[in-house]
Formats: structure tokens, C-alpha cells, sequence
């Protein structure tokens, strides 16, 4: 009889990768590896630069099944639905159940619509494919008629906002095409998040751009047409993009563990479950219970040693890992048109060179886990 433990990652994020690229180190704990993904990684990284025709759109992508395969891993190219902690198995969308010893969740983030009526006809910044046809739709219209004028409406003035607003500008401009961007933000500033110079900057950037910016504004439905704000006025727009704000997948609250106050599985600093520890999580879809964090990708790529490790000792029978998140965090902004806006605690600073490091910083992520 095998003694062989199951480990089923569920979801291909960056930390999953990361443990797939190493699955040979689970292997040599006594551990069988399955990978639950139904497509592709799509990198958050180089999305908004791939929706500004900075980046081929294939350059924002992994093979997920190259991966696996080169690796050793077992994939099940399904959905996870569900989970039963008593029996130790995950479900997948074709009613499969595959039993597990450790599993592991690392399935990203969703659009947080909910306080917009009507969000369903909108695009939004995640999942990636999707967003990313809205570039599809846009250089088909500007190819059809270059005179005409698109007219785009960006819902929410964060980074990903700010970043969305720029590259919807940049496309046009690469594919000489006529392009109306206006955000609408909340806040009363855009980027609120960041030091207020930088907020001065990006909004100088917009306005040299003919970036419209309507802040201390919130959209309260969208429709057919465009949207309507909360005063009752309505945008008119052929596109809405909505970037107001990430949360975990909805499907994993019922999953019967603890979860944060916006959704996601509650670990601890060892990446588990309080509440079970054969469970882990990492990435956008967990809830770091110590202290919140910001859903961005800084984070699931950071976690990615100490999830392999926290799953190879748990494998081998020894003592948890903790992971200590960082206090300050690198922000860069691609803004399209050569620049970049970067962020790094209280210190910003735009321009070119953030841009290039931005771009070697994604190459670099891309090219260490593709297969050749």
C-alpha cells in the first residue's frame, strides 16, 4: 500500500506555480501533487500594458498544462466548486471528488460590483481573458472607422482605475484611433491610497492627456448606454470598466472555514486555516487574518516560499513556517505612453525609467516560469 500523501493545489496563481515549478521538493516529502486549473495563467502584472498594445496579448499568459506536465504534477483541467472537510475532498464542476491530505487555495480575486446596479454589463479589470477583449473590441472599432470617437467610462479611481484610464488612452493612440476616457472616482482624489503629490501628478498627467477625471463622484447603476451617478447624472459610454475594487471569489465563503469581512479564506502566518490545518491559502483569495492586506500581486508572490515550505514540513511531518508580509510595498503604475508612476511607502516618482523597471520586473516573473 502507497503511503503517498495528496497534495491538490486548487487554482493556478502565482504562489501555485511557484510550488509547481518545486513540486519535486513535495515529492521527496512523500507527496503526489494535483493541480485543479481550468486554463491559464494570466499575469496581473502586464495586463494593463497588454490592454494598452505595450505587450502581445501572448505575452501575458503561461501555459498551465506545459507547466504542470514538465514538472511532474497532475492536472485536472476543471473548476473547483466545492469542499468537504470532513471527508478530505475537493468537488470540481463535473462532479468529480478528489481526495486530498493538504490542499491548497490560490484562485485569485473577483470585481467587487456589488454596490453598482446593473455591473453585469460592465467589464471588469478581473478575470483577465475577459478584460483583455475589451482591446479586441476596441481596435476592431478603431480599425472600422478611425474618425469616430469611443467614448469609455473607467468606474473607480484606484490604481487599477488609473492604470485602465491611461492604457484605454494609449491604445488609441498606438492604433490611431479616437478615444473619450473618463474616470469616476469615489474618492475625493484619485489614487486616495498614495501620497497626495502623487495623486497631483497622475491627475496633471490625465489632464495633459484629455483624461477626464470626476472624483468624490460615485456611480450608482450602470446601463445599456453608459452609466448614471449617484446625483442622477448620466455618462454616456460605448464601454464601462469597472475597477472598484477586488475581493476573493464568492463560491469559496460556503466552503464551511472562517473567512475575512470581504470574503476569502482566514489563514494565519503559517498560511493555514485556524480552523483546519490541512487547509492553506495564498494570494488574493485569502484573508490574512493578523492584518488585512491589499489584493495585489506583491503579496502571493512573496508567499510563494513559505507556502512550499509550509506544505513540504506539513508533508514531512515537522514544525509550521511563518510568514512575516512587508510593511512597504513596491506600487509601479504603467501609465502607457513610455511612462510609469512608482510607489514606494511615501516616496513616488514618474517617469520612463520606472517604466523600464516595471517591465524588466514582469519579463522577469514571465520568463522564469515559462516553458520553452
Amino acid at each position: 500500500m502507497s503511503t503517498r500523501q495528496t497534495v491538490v493545489l486548487v487554482g493556478a496563481g502565482h504562489a501555485h506555480v511557484h510550488v509547481v515549478f518545486h513540486a519535486r521538493q513535495l515529492a521527496e516529502a512523500g507527496g503526489r501533487v494535483v493541480l485543479v486549473s481550468p486554463g491559464d495563467l494570466w499575469y496581473s502584472g502586464m495586463a494593463t500594458g497588454a490592454l494598452g498594445g505595450q505587450y502581445a496579448l501572448d505575452l501575458d499568459r503561461l501555459d498551465v498544462p506545459a507547466i504542470a506536465r514538465k514538472h511532474g504534477v497532475e492536472l485536472v483541467a476543471e473548476r473547483a466548486v466545492g469542499l468537504d472537510l470532513e471527508r478530505r475532498v475537493v468537488r470540481v464542476a463535473s462532479g468529480a471528488e478528489l481526495a486530498y491530505d493538504l490542499v491548497s487555495f490560490n484562485v485569485g480575486s473577483e470585481i467587487d460590483a456589488s454596490t453598482v446596479e446593473g455591473g453585469e454589463r460592465a467589464v471588469g479589470v478581473k478575470p483577465i481573458p475577459d478584460f483583455l477583449e475589451l482591446r479586441g473590441r476596441l481596435e476592431a472599432r478603431f480599425a472600422k472607422d478611425p474618425a469616430a470617437t469611443v467614448r469609455a467610462v473607467v468606474v473607480g479611481g484606484g490604481a487599477a482605475g488609473c492604470e485602465v484610464a491611461a492604457n484605454l488612452d494609449a491604445l488609441a493612440r498606438r492604433r490611431a484611433g479616437r478615444i473619450e476616457v473618463t474616470l469616476v472616482g469615489r474618492a475625493e482624489r484619485l489614487l486616495a491610497e498614495a501620497p497626495e503629490g502623487a495623486s497631483r501628478e497622475i491627475a496633471r498627467v490625465f489632464a495633459d492627456r484629455g483624461i477626464a477625471a470626476l472624483t468624490g463622484t460615485e456611480v450608482s447603476r450602470v446601463e445599456a448606454g453608459g452609466v448614471v451617478t449617484s446625483a442622477g447624472r448620466t455618462l454616456p459610454a460605448d464601454e464601462v470598466v469597472l475597477a472598484t475594487g477586488l475581493r476573493a471569489p464568492r463560491w469559496l465563503d460556503g466552503l464551511g472555514l472562517p473567512v475575512g469581512p470581504r470574503g476569502g479564506i482566514a489563514i494565519d502566518e503559517t498560511l493555514r486555516s485556524p480552523a483546519d490545518p490541512r487547509v492553506f491559502a495564498a494570494g488574493d483569495c485569502a484573508h490574512f487574518a493578523p492584518r488585512p492586506l491589499p489584493k495585489i500581486g506583491v503579496f502571493g508572490v512573496r508567499q510563494s516560499p513559505r507556502l512550499l515550505d509550509g506544505l513540504r514540513r506539513a508533508l514531512a511531518g515537522g514544525p509550521p513556517v511563518r510568514w512575516e508580509p512587508q510593511r512597504v510595498w513596491l506600487w509601479i503604475l504603467n501609465l502607457g505612453c513610455g511612462e510609469a508612476l512608482l510607489l514606494w511607502g511615501p516616496v513616488w516618482w514618474r517617469g520612463r525609467l520606472a517604466l523600464r523597471l516595471k517591465d524588466h520586473l514582469d519579463r522577469s516573473f514571465m520568463d522564469r516560469h515559462r516553458v520553452r
